[in-house]
Protein backbone atom coordinates (compact mmCIF):
# COMPACT_ATOMS: atom_id res chain seq x y z
CA UNK A 1 0.00 0.00 0.00
CA UNK A 2 1.35 3.42 -0.96
CA UNK A 3 1.47 6.47 1.32
CA UNK A 4 -1.33 8.09 -0.68
CA UNK A 5 -3.52 4.98 -0.39
CA UNK A 6 -2.95 4.77 3.36
CA UNK A 7 -3.93 8.41 3.91
CA UNK A 8 -6.93 8.06 1.60
CA UNK A 9 -8.20 5.08 3.62
CA UNK A 10 -7.79 7.03 6.88
CA UNK A 11 -9.62 10.00 5.39
CA UNK A 12 -12.47 7.67 4.41
CA UNK A 13 -12.62 6.27 7.96
CA UNK A 14 -12.94 9.84 9.27
CA UNK A 15 -15.77 10.54 6.80
CA UNK A 16 -17.50 7.29 7.78
CA UNK A 17 -17.15 8.12 11.48
CA UNK A 18 -15.45 4.81 12.28
CA UNK A 19 -13.12 5.22 15.31
CA UNK A 20 -11.81 1.62 15.30
CA UNK A 21 -10.90 1.75 11.63
CA UNK A 22 -9.34 5.20 12.15
CA UNK A 23 -7.10 3.80 14.92
CA UNK A 24 -5.94 0.89 12.76
CA UNK A 25 -5.25 3.09 9.75
CA UNK A 26 -3.50 5.81 11.79
CA UNK A 27 -1.20 3.15 13.22
CA UNK A 28 -0.56 1.76 9.74
CA UNK A 29 0.36 5.22 8.45
CA UNK A 30 2.76 5.71 11.36
CA UNK A 31 4.42 2.33 10.69
CA UNK A 32 4.90 3.37 7.08
CA UNK A 33 6.93 6.32 8.33
CA UNK A 34 4.48 9.04 7.32
CA UNK A 35 5.02 12.22 9.37
CA UNK A 36 2.35 13.15 11.91
CA UNK A 37 1.69 16.52 10.29
CA UNK A 38 1.08 14.77 6.95
CA UNK A 39 -1.37 12.34 8.56
CA UNK A 40 -3.12 15.23 10.27
CA UNK A 41 -3.34 17.55 7.27
CA UNK A 42 -3.88 15.11 4.39
CA UNK A 43 -6.19 12.59 6.07
CA UNK A 44 -7.77 13.76 9.33
CA UNK A 45 -8.28 17.44 8.55
CA UNK A 46 -9.17 16.74 4.92
CA UNK A 47 -11.78 14.21 6.02
CA UNK A 48 -13.27 16.69 8.48
CA UNK A 49 -13.46 19.37 5.79
CA UNK A 50 -15.28 17.03 3.39
CA UNK A 51 -17.76 16.04 6.11
CA UNK A 52 -18.38 19.74 6.75
CA UNK A 53 -19.24 20.29 3.09
CA UNK A 54 -21.60 17.31 3.11
CA UNK A 55 -23.28 18.76 6.21
CA UNK A 56 -23.69 22.16 4.54
CA UNK A 57 -25.17 20.47 1.46
CA UNK A 58 -27.73 18.62 3.58
CA UNK A 59 -26.28 15.15 2.92
CA UNK A 60 -24.90 14.74 6.45
CA UNK A 61 -26.66 15.54 9.71
CA UNK A 62 -25.67 16.11 13.36
CA UNK A 63 -25.22 12.37 14.15
CA UNK A 64 -22.80 12.12 11.21
CA UNK A 65 -20.79 15.06 12.57
CA UNK A 66 -20.65 13.49 16.02
CA UNK A 67 -19.42 10.19 14.57
CA UNK A 68 -16.76 12.10 12.64
CA UNK A 69 -15.73 13.76 15.90
CA UNK A 70 -15.27 10.36 17.55
CA UNK A 71 -13.10 9.15 14.65
CA UNK A 72 -11.01 12.33 14.77
CA UNK A 73 -10.44 11.94 18.50
CA UNK A 74 -9.40 8.31 18.06
CA UNK A 75 -6.93 9.08 15.27
CA UNK A 76 -5.38 12.14 16.91
CA UNK A 77 -4.84 10.22 20.14
CA UNK A 78 -2.73 7.73 18.17
CA UNK A 79 -0.65 10.62 16.83
CA UNK A 80 -0.19 12.04 20.33
CA UNK A 81 0.97 8.69 21.64
CA UNK A 82 3.41 8.18 18.80
CA UNK A 83 5.04 11.55 18.21
CA UNK A 84 6.54 14.49 20.03
CA UNK A 85 3.82 17.05 19.39
CA UNK A 86 6.17 20.02 19.61
CA UNK A 87 8.48 18.70 16.92
CA UNK A 88 5.97 16.97 14.68
CA UNK A 89 2.78 19.01 14.95
CA UNK A 90 2.90 22.73 15.59
CA UNK A 91 -0.08 23.83 17.68
CA UNK A 92 -2.26 26.55 16.18
CA UNK A 93 -2.88 27.91 19.68
CA UNK A 94 -4.87 27.31 22.85
CA UNK A 95 -8.66 27.57 22.88
CA UNK A 96 -10.71 27.59 26.09
CA UNK A 97 -14.28 26.32 25.83
CA UNK A 98 -17.17 25.45 28.11
CA UNK A 99 -20.95 25.50 28.59
CA UNK A 100 -22.01 28.39 30.81
CA UNK A 101 -23.34 28.08 34.36
CA UNK A 102 -26.85 26.66 34.68
CA UNK A 103 -26.68 24.79 31.37
CA UNK A 104 -25.62 21.12 31.15
CA UNK A 105 -25.90 20.67 27.37
CA UNK A 106 -22.61 19.71 25.75
CA UNK A 107 -23.39 17.92 22.48
CA UNK A 108 -22.51 20.79 20.17
CA UNK A 109 -19.57 21.80 22.34
CA UNK A 110 -18.13 18.28 22.26
CA UNK A 111 -18.34 18.28 18.47
CA UNK A 112 -16.50 21.62 18.27
CA UNK A 113 -13.79 20.33 20.62
CA UNK A 114 -13.24 17.23 18.48
CA UNK A 115 -13.04 19.16 15.21
CA UNK A 116 -10.72 21.82 16.65
CA UNK A 117 -8.37 19.18 18.03
CA UNK A 118 -8.36 17.54 14.63
CA UNK A 119 -7.26 20.85 13.12
CA UNK A 120 -4.28 21.16 15.43
CA UNK A 121 -5.57 23.41 18.21
CA UNK A 122 -4.89 22.74 21.88
CA UNK A 123 -8.39 22.75 23.39
CA UNK A 124 -9.10 23.06 27.11
CA UNK A 125 -12.68 21.95 27.76
CA UNK A 126 -14.11 23.09 31.10
CA UNK A 127 -17.21 20.93 30.60
CA UNK A 128 -20.75 22.05 31.43
CA UNK A 129 -22.34 24.32 34.07
CA UNK A 130 -19.18 26.47 34.27
CA UNK A 131 -19.36 29.62 36.45
CA UNK A 132 -17.98 32.92 35.07
CA UNK A 133 -15.24 32.87 37.71
CA UNK A 134 -13.94 29.52 36.41
CA UNK A 135 -13.68 30.85 32.86
CA UNK A 136 -11.72 33.81 34.25
CA UNK A 137 -9.43 31.69 36.41
CA UNK A 138 -8.55 29.35 33.56
CA UNK A 139 -8.15 32.18 31.05
CA UNK A 140 -5.59 33.83 33.33
CA UNK A 141 -3.78 30.52 33.72
CA UNK A 142 -3.49 29.46 30.07
CA UNK A 143 -3.89 32.74 28.12
CA UNK A 144 -6.02 31.29 25.28
CA UNK A 145 -6.21 32.91 21.85
CA UNK A 146 -9.97 32.37 21.91
CA UNK A 147 -12.70 31.57 24.45
CA UNK A 148 -15.89 29.75 23.43
CA UNK A 149 -19.06 29.96 25.53
CA UNK A 150 -21.77 27.42 24.77
CA UNK A 151 -25.42 27.39 25.82
CA UNK A 152 -28.73 26.05 24.54
CA UNK A 153 -31.20 27.64 26.94
CA UNK A 154 -32.59 31.19 26.86
CA UNK A 155 -31.35 31.75 30.43
CA UNK A 156 -27.84 30.92 29.21
CA UNK A 157 -27.63 34.30 27.46
CA UNK A 158 -27.62 36.17 30.78
CA UNK A 159 -24.76 33.95 32.00
CA UNK A 160 -22.88 34.61 28.78
CA UNK A 161 -23.26 38.35 29.39
CA UNK A 162 -22.05 37.94 32.96
CA UNK A 163 -19.07 35.85 31.86
CA UNK A 164 -18.02 38.20 29.05
CA UNK A 165 -18.34 41.25 31.31
CA UNK A 166 -16.15 39.58 33.94
CA UNK A 167 -13.51 38.57 31.39
CA UNK A 168 -13.37 42.08 29.92
CA UNK A 169 -13.29 43.75 33.34
CA UNK A 170 -10.19 41.69 34.11
CA UNK A 171 -8.61 42.72 30.78
CA UNK A 172 -8.69 39.28 29.18
CA UNK A 173 -7.65 39.90 25.55
CA UNK A 174 -8.85 36.59 24.02
CA UNK A 175 -11.36 36.68 21.19
CA UNK A 176 -14.77 35.42 22.35
CA UNK A 177 -17.33 33.37 20.42
CA UNK A 178 -20.67 32.15 21.74
CA UNK A 179 -22.49 29.08 20.45
CA UNK A 180 -26.02 27.71 20.59
CA UNK A 181 -29.18 27.33 18.52
CA UNK A 182 -30.94 30.10 20.43
CA UNK A 183 -28.41 32.76 19.43
CA UNK A 184 -28.70 35.55 16.87
CA UNK A 185 -26.72 38.57 15.71
CA UNK A 186 -28.69 40.68 18.19
CA UNK A 187 -27.97 38.41 21.15
CA UNK A 188 -24.29 38.28 20.14
CA UNK A 189 -24.13 42.08 20.28
CA UNK A 190 -25.96 42.07 23.61
CA UNK A 191 -23.47 39.56 25.06
CA UNK A 192 -20.51 41.53 23.73
CA UNK A 193 -18.89 38.57 21.93
CA UNK A 194 -16.83 38.82 18.74
CA UNK A 195 -19.05 36.33 16.89
CA UNK A 196 -21.67 33.60 17.33
CA UNK A 197 -22.55 30.23 15.82
CA UNK A 198 -25.80 28.28 15.82
CA UNK A 199 -24.21 24.85 15.31
CA UNK A 200 -20.89 23.06 15.71
CA UNK A 201 -19.59 23.11 12.15
CA UNK A 202 -20.43 26.80 11.75
CA UNK A 203 -18.62 27.36 15.05
CA UNK A 204 -15.43 25.74 13.82
CA UNK A 205 -15.46 27.80 10.61
CA UNK A 206 -16.04 31.05 12.48
CA UNK A 207 -13.34 30.22 15.05
CA UNK A 208 -10.83 29.78 12.24
CA UNK A 209 -11.92 33.11 10.77
CA UNK A 210 -11.58 34.89 14.11
CA UNK A 211 -8.09 33.48 14.63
Amino acid sequence: MTEEESLEKLKRAIKEGDPQKAIILANESIKMGIQAKEILNRAILKGAEEVGKLYEEGEYFLPDLLMTGDAINAATEILKNSFDQKSEIESKGIILIGTVEGDIHDLGKSLVVSLLKGQGFDVVDLGSDVPPEEFLRKAKEINPILIGLSGLMTMSISKMIETVNLLKSENIQSRIIIGGGILSKESCEMVGADDFAKDGWEGVKKINNLI
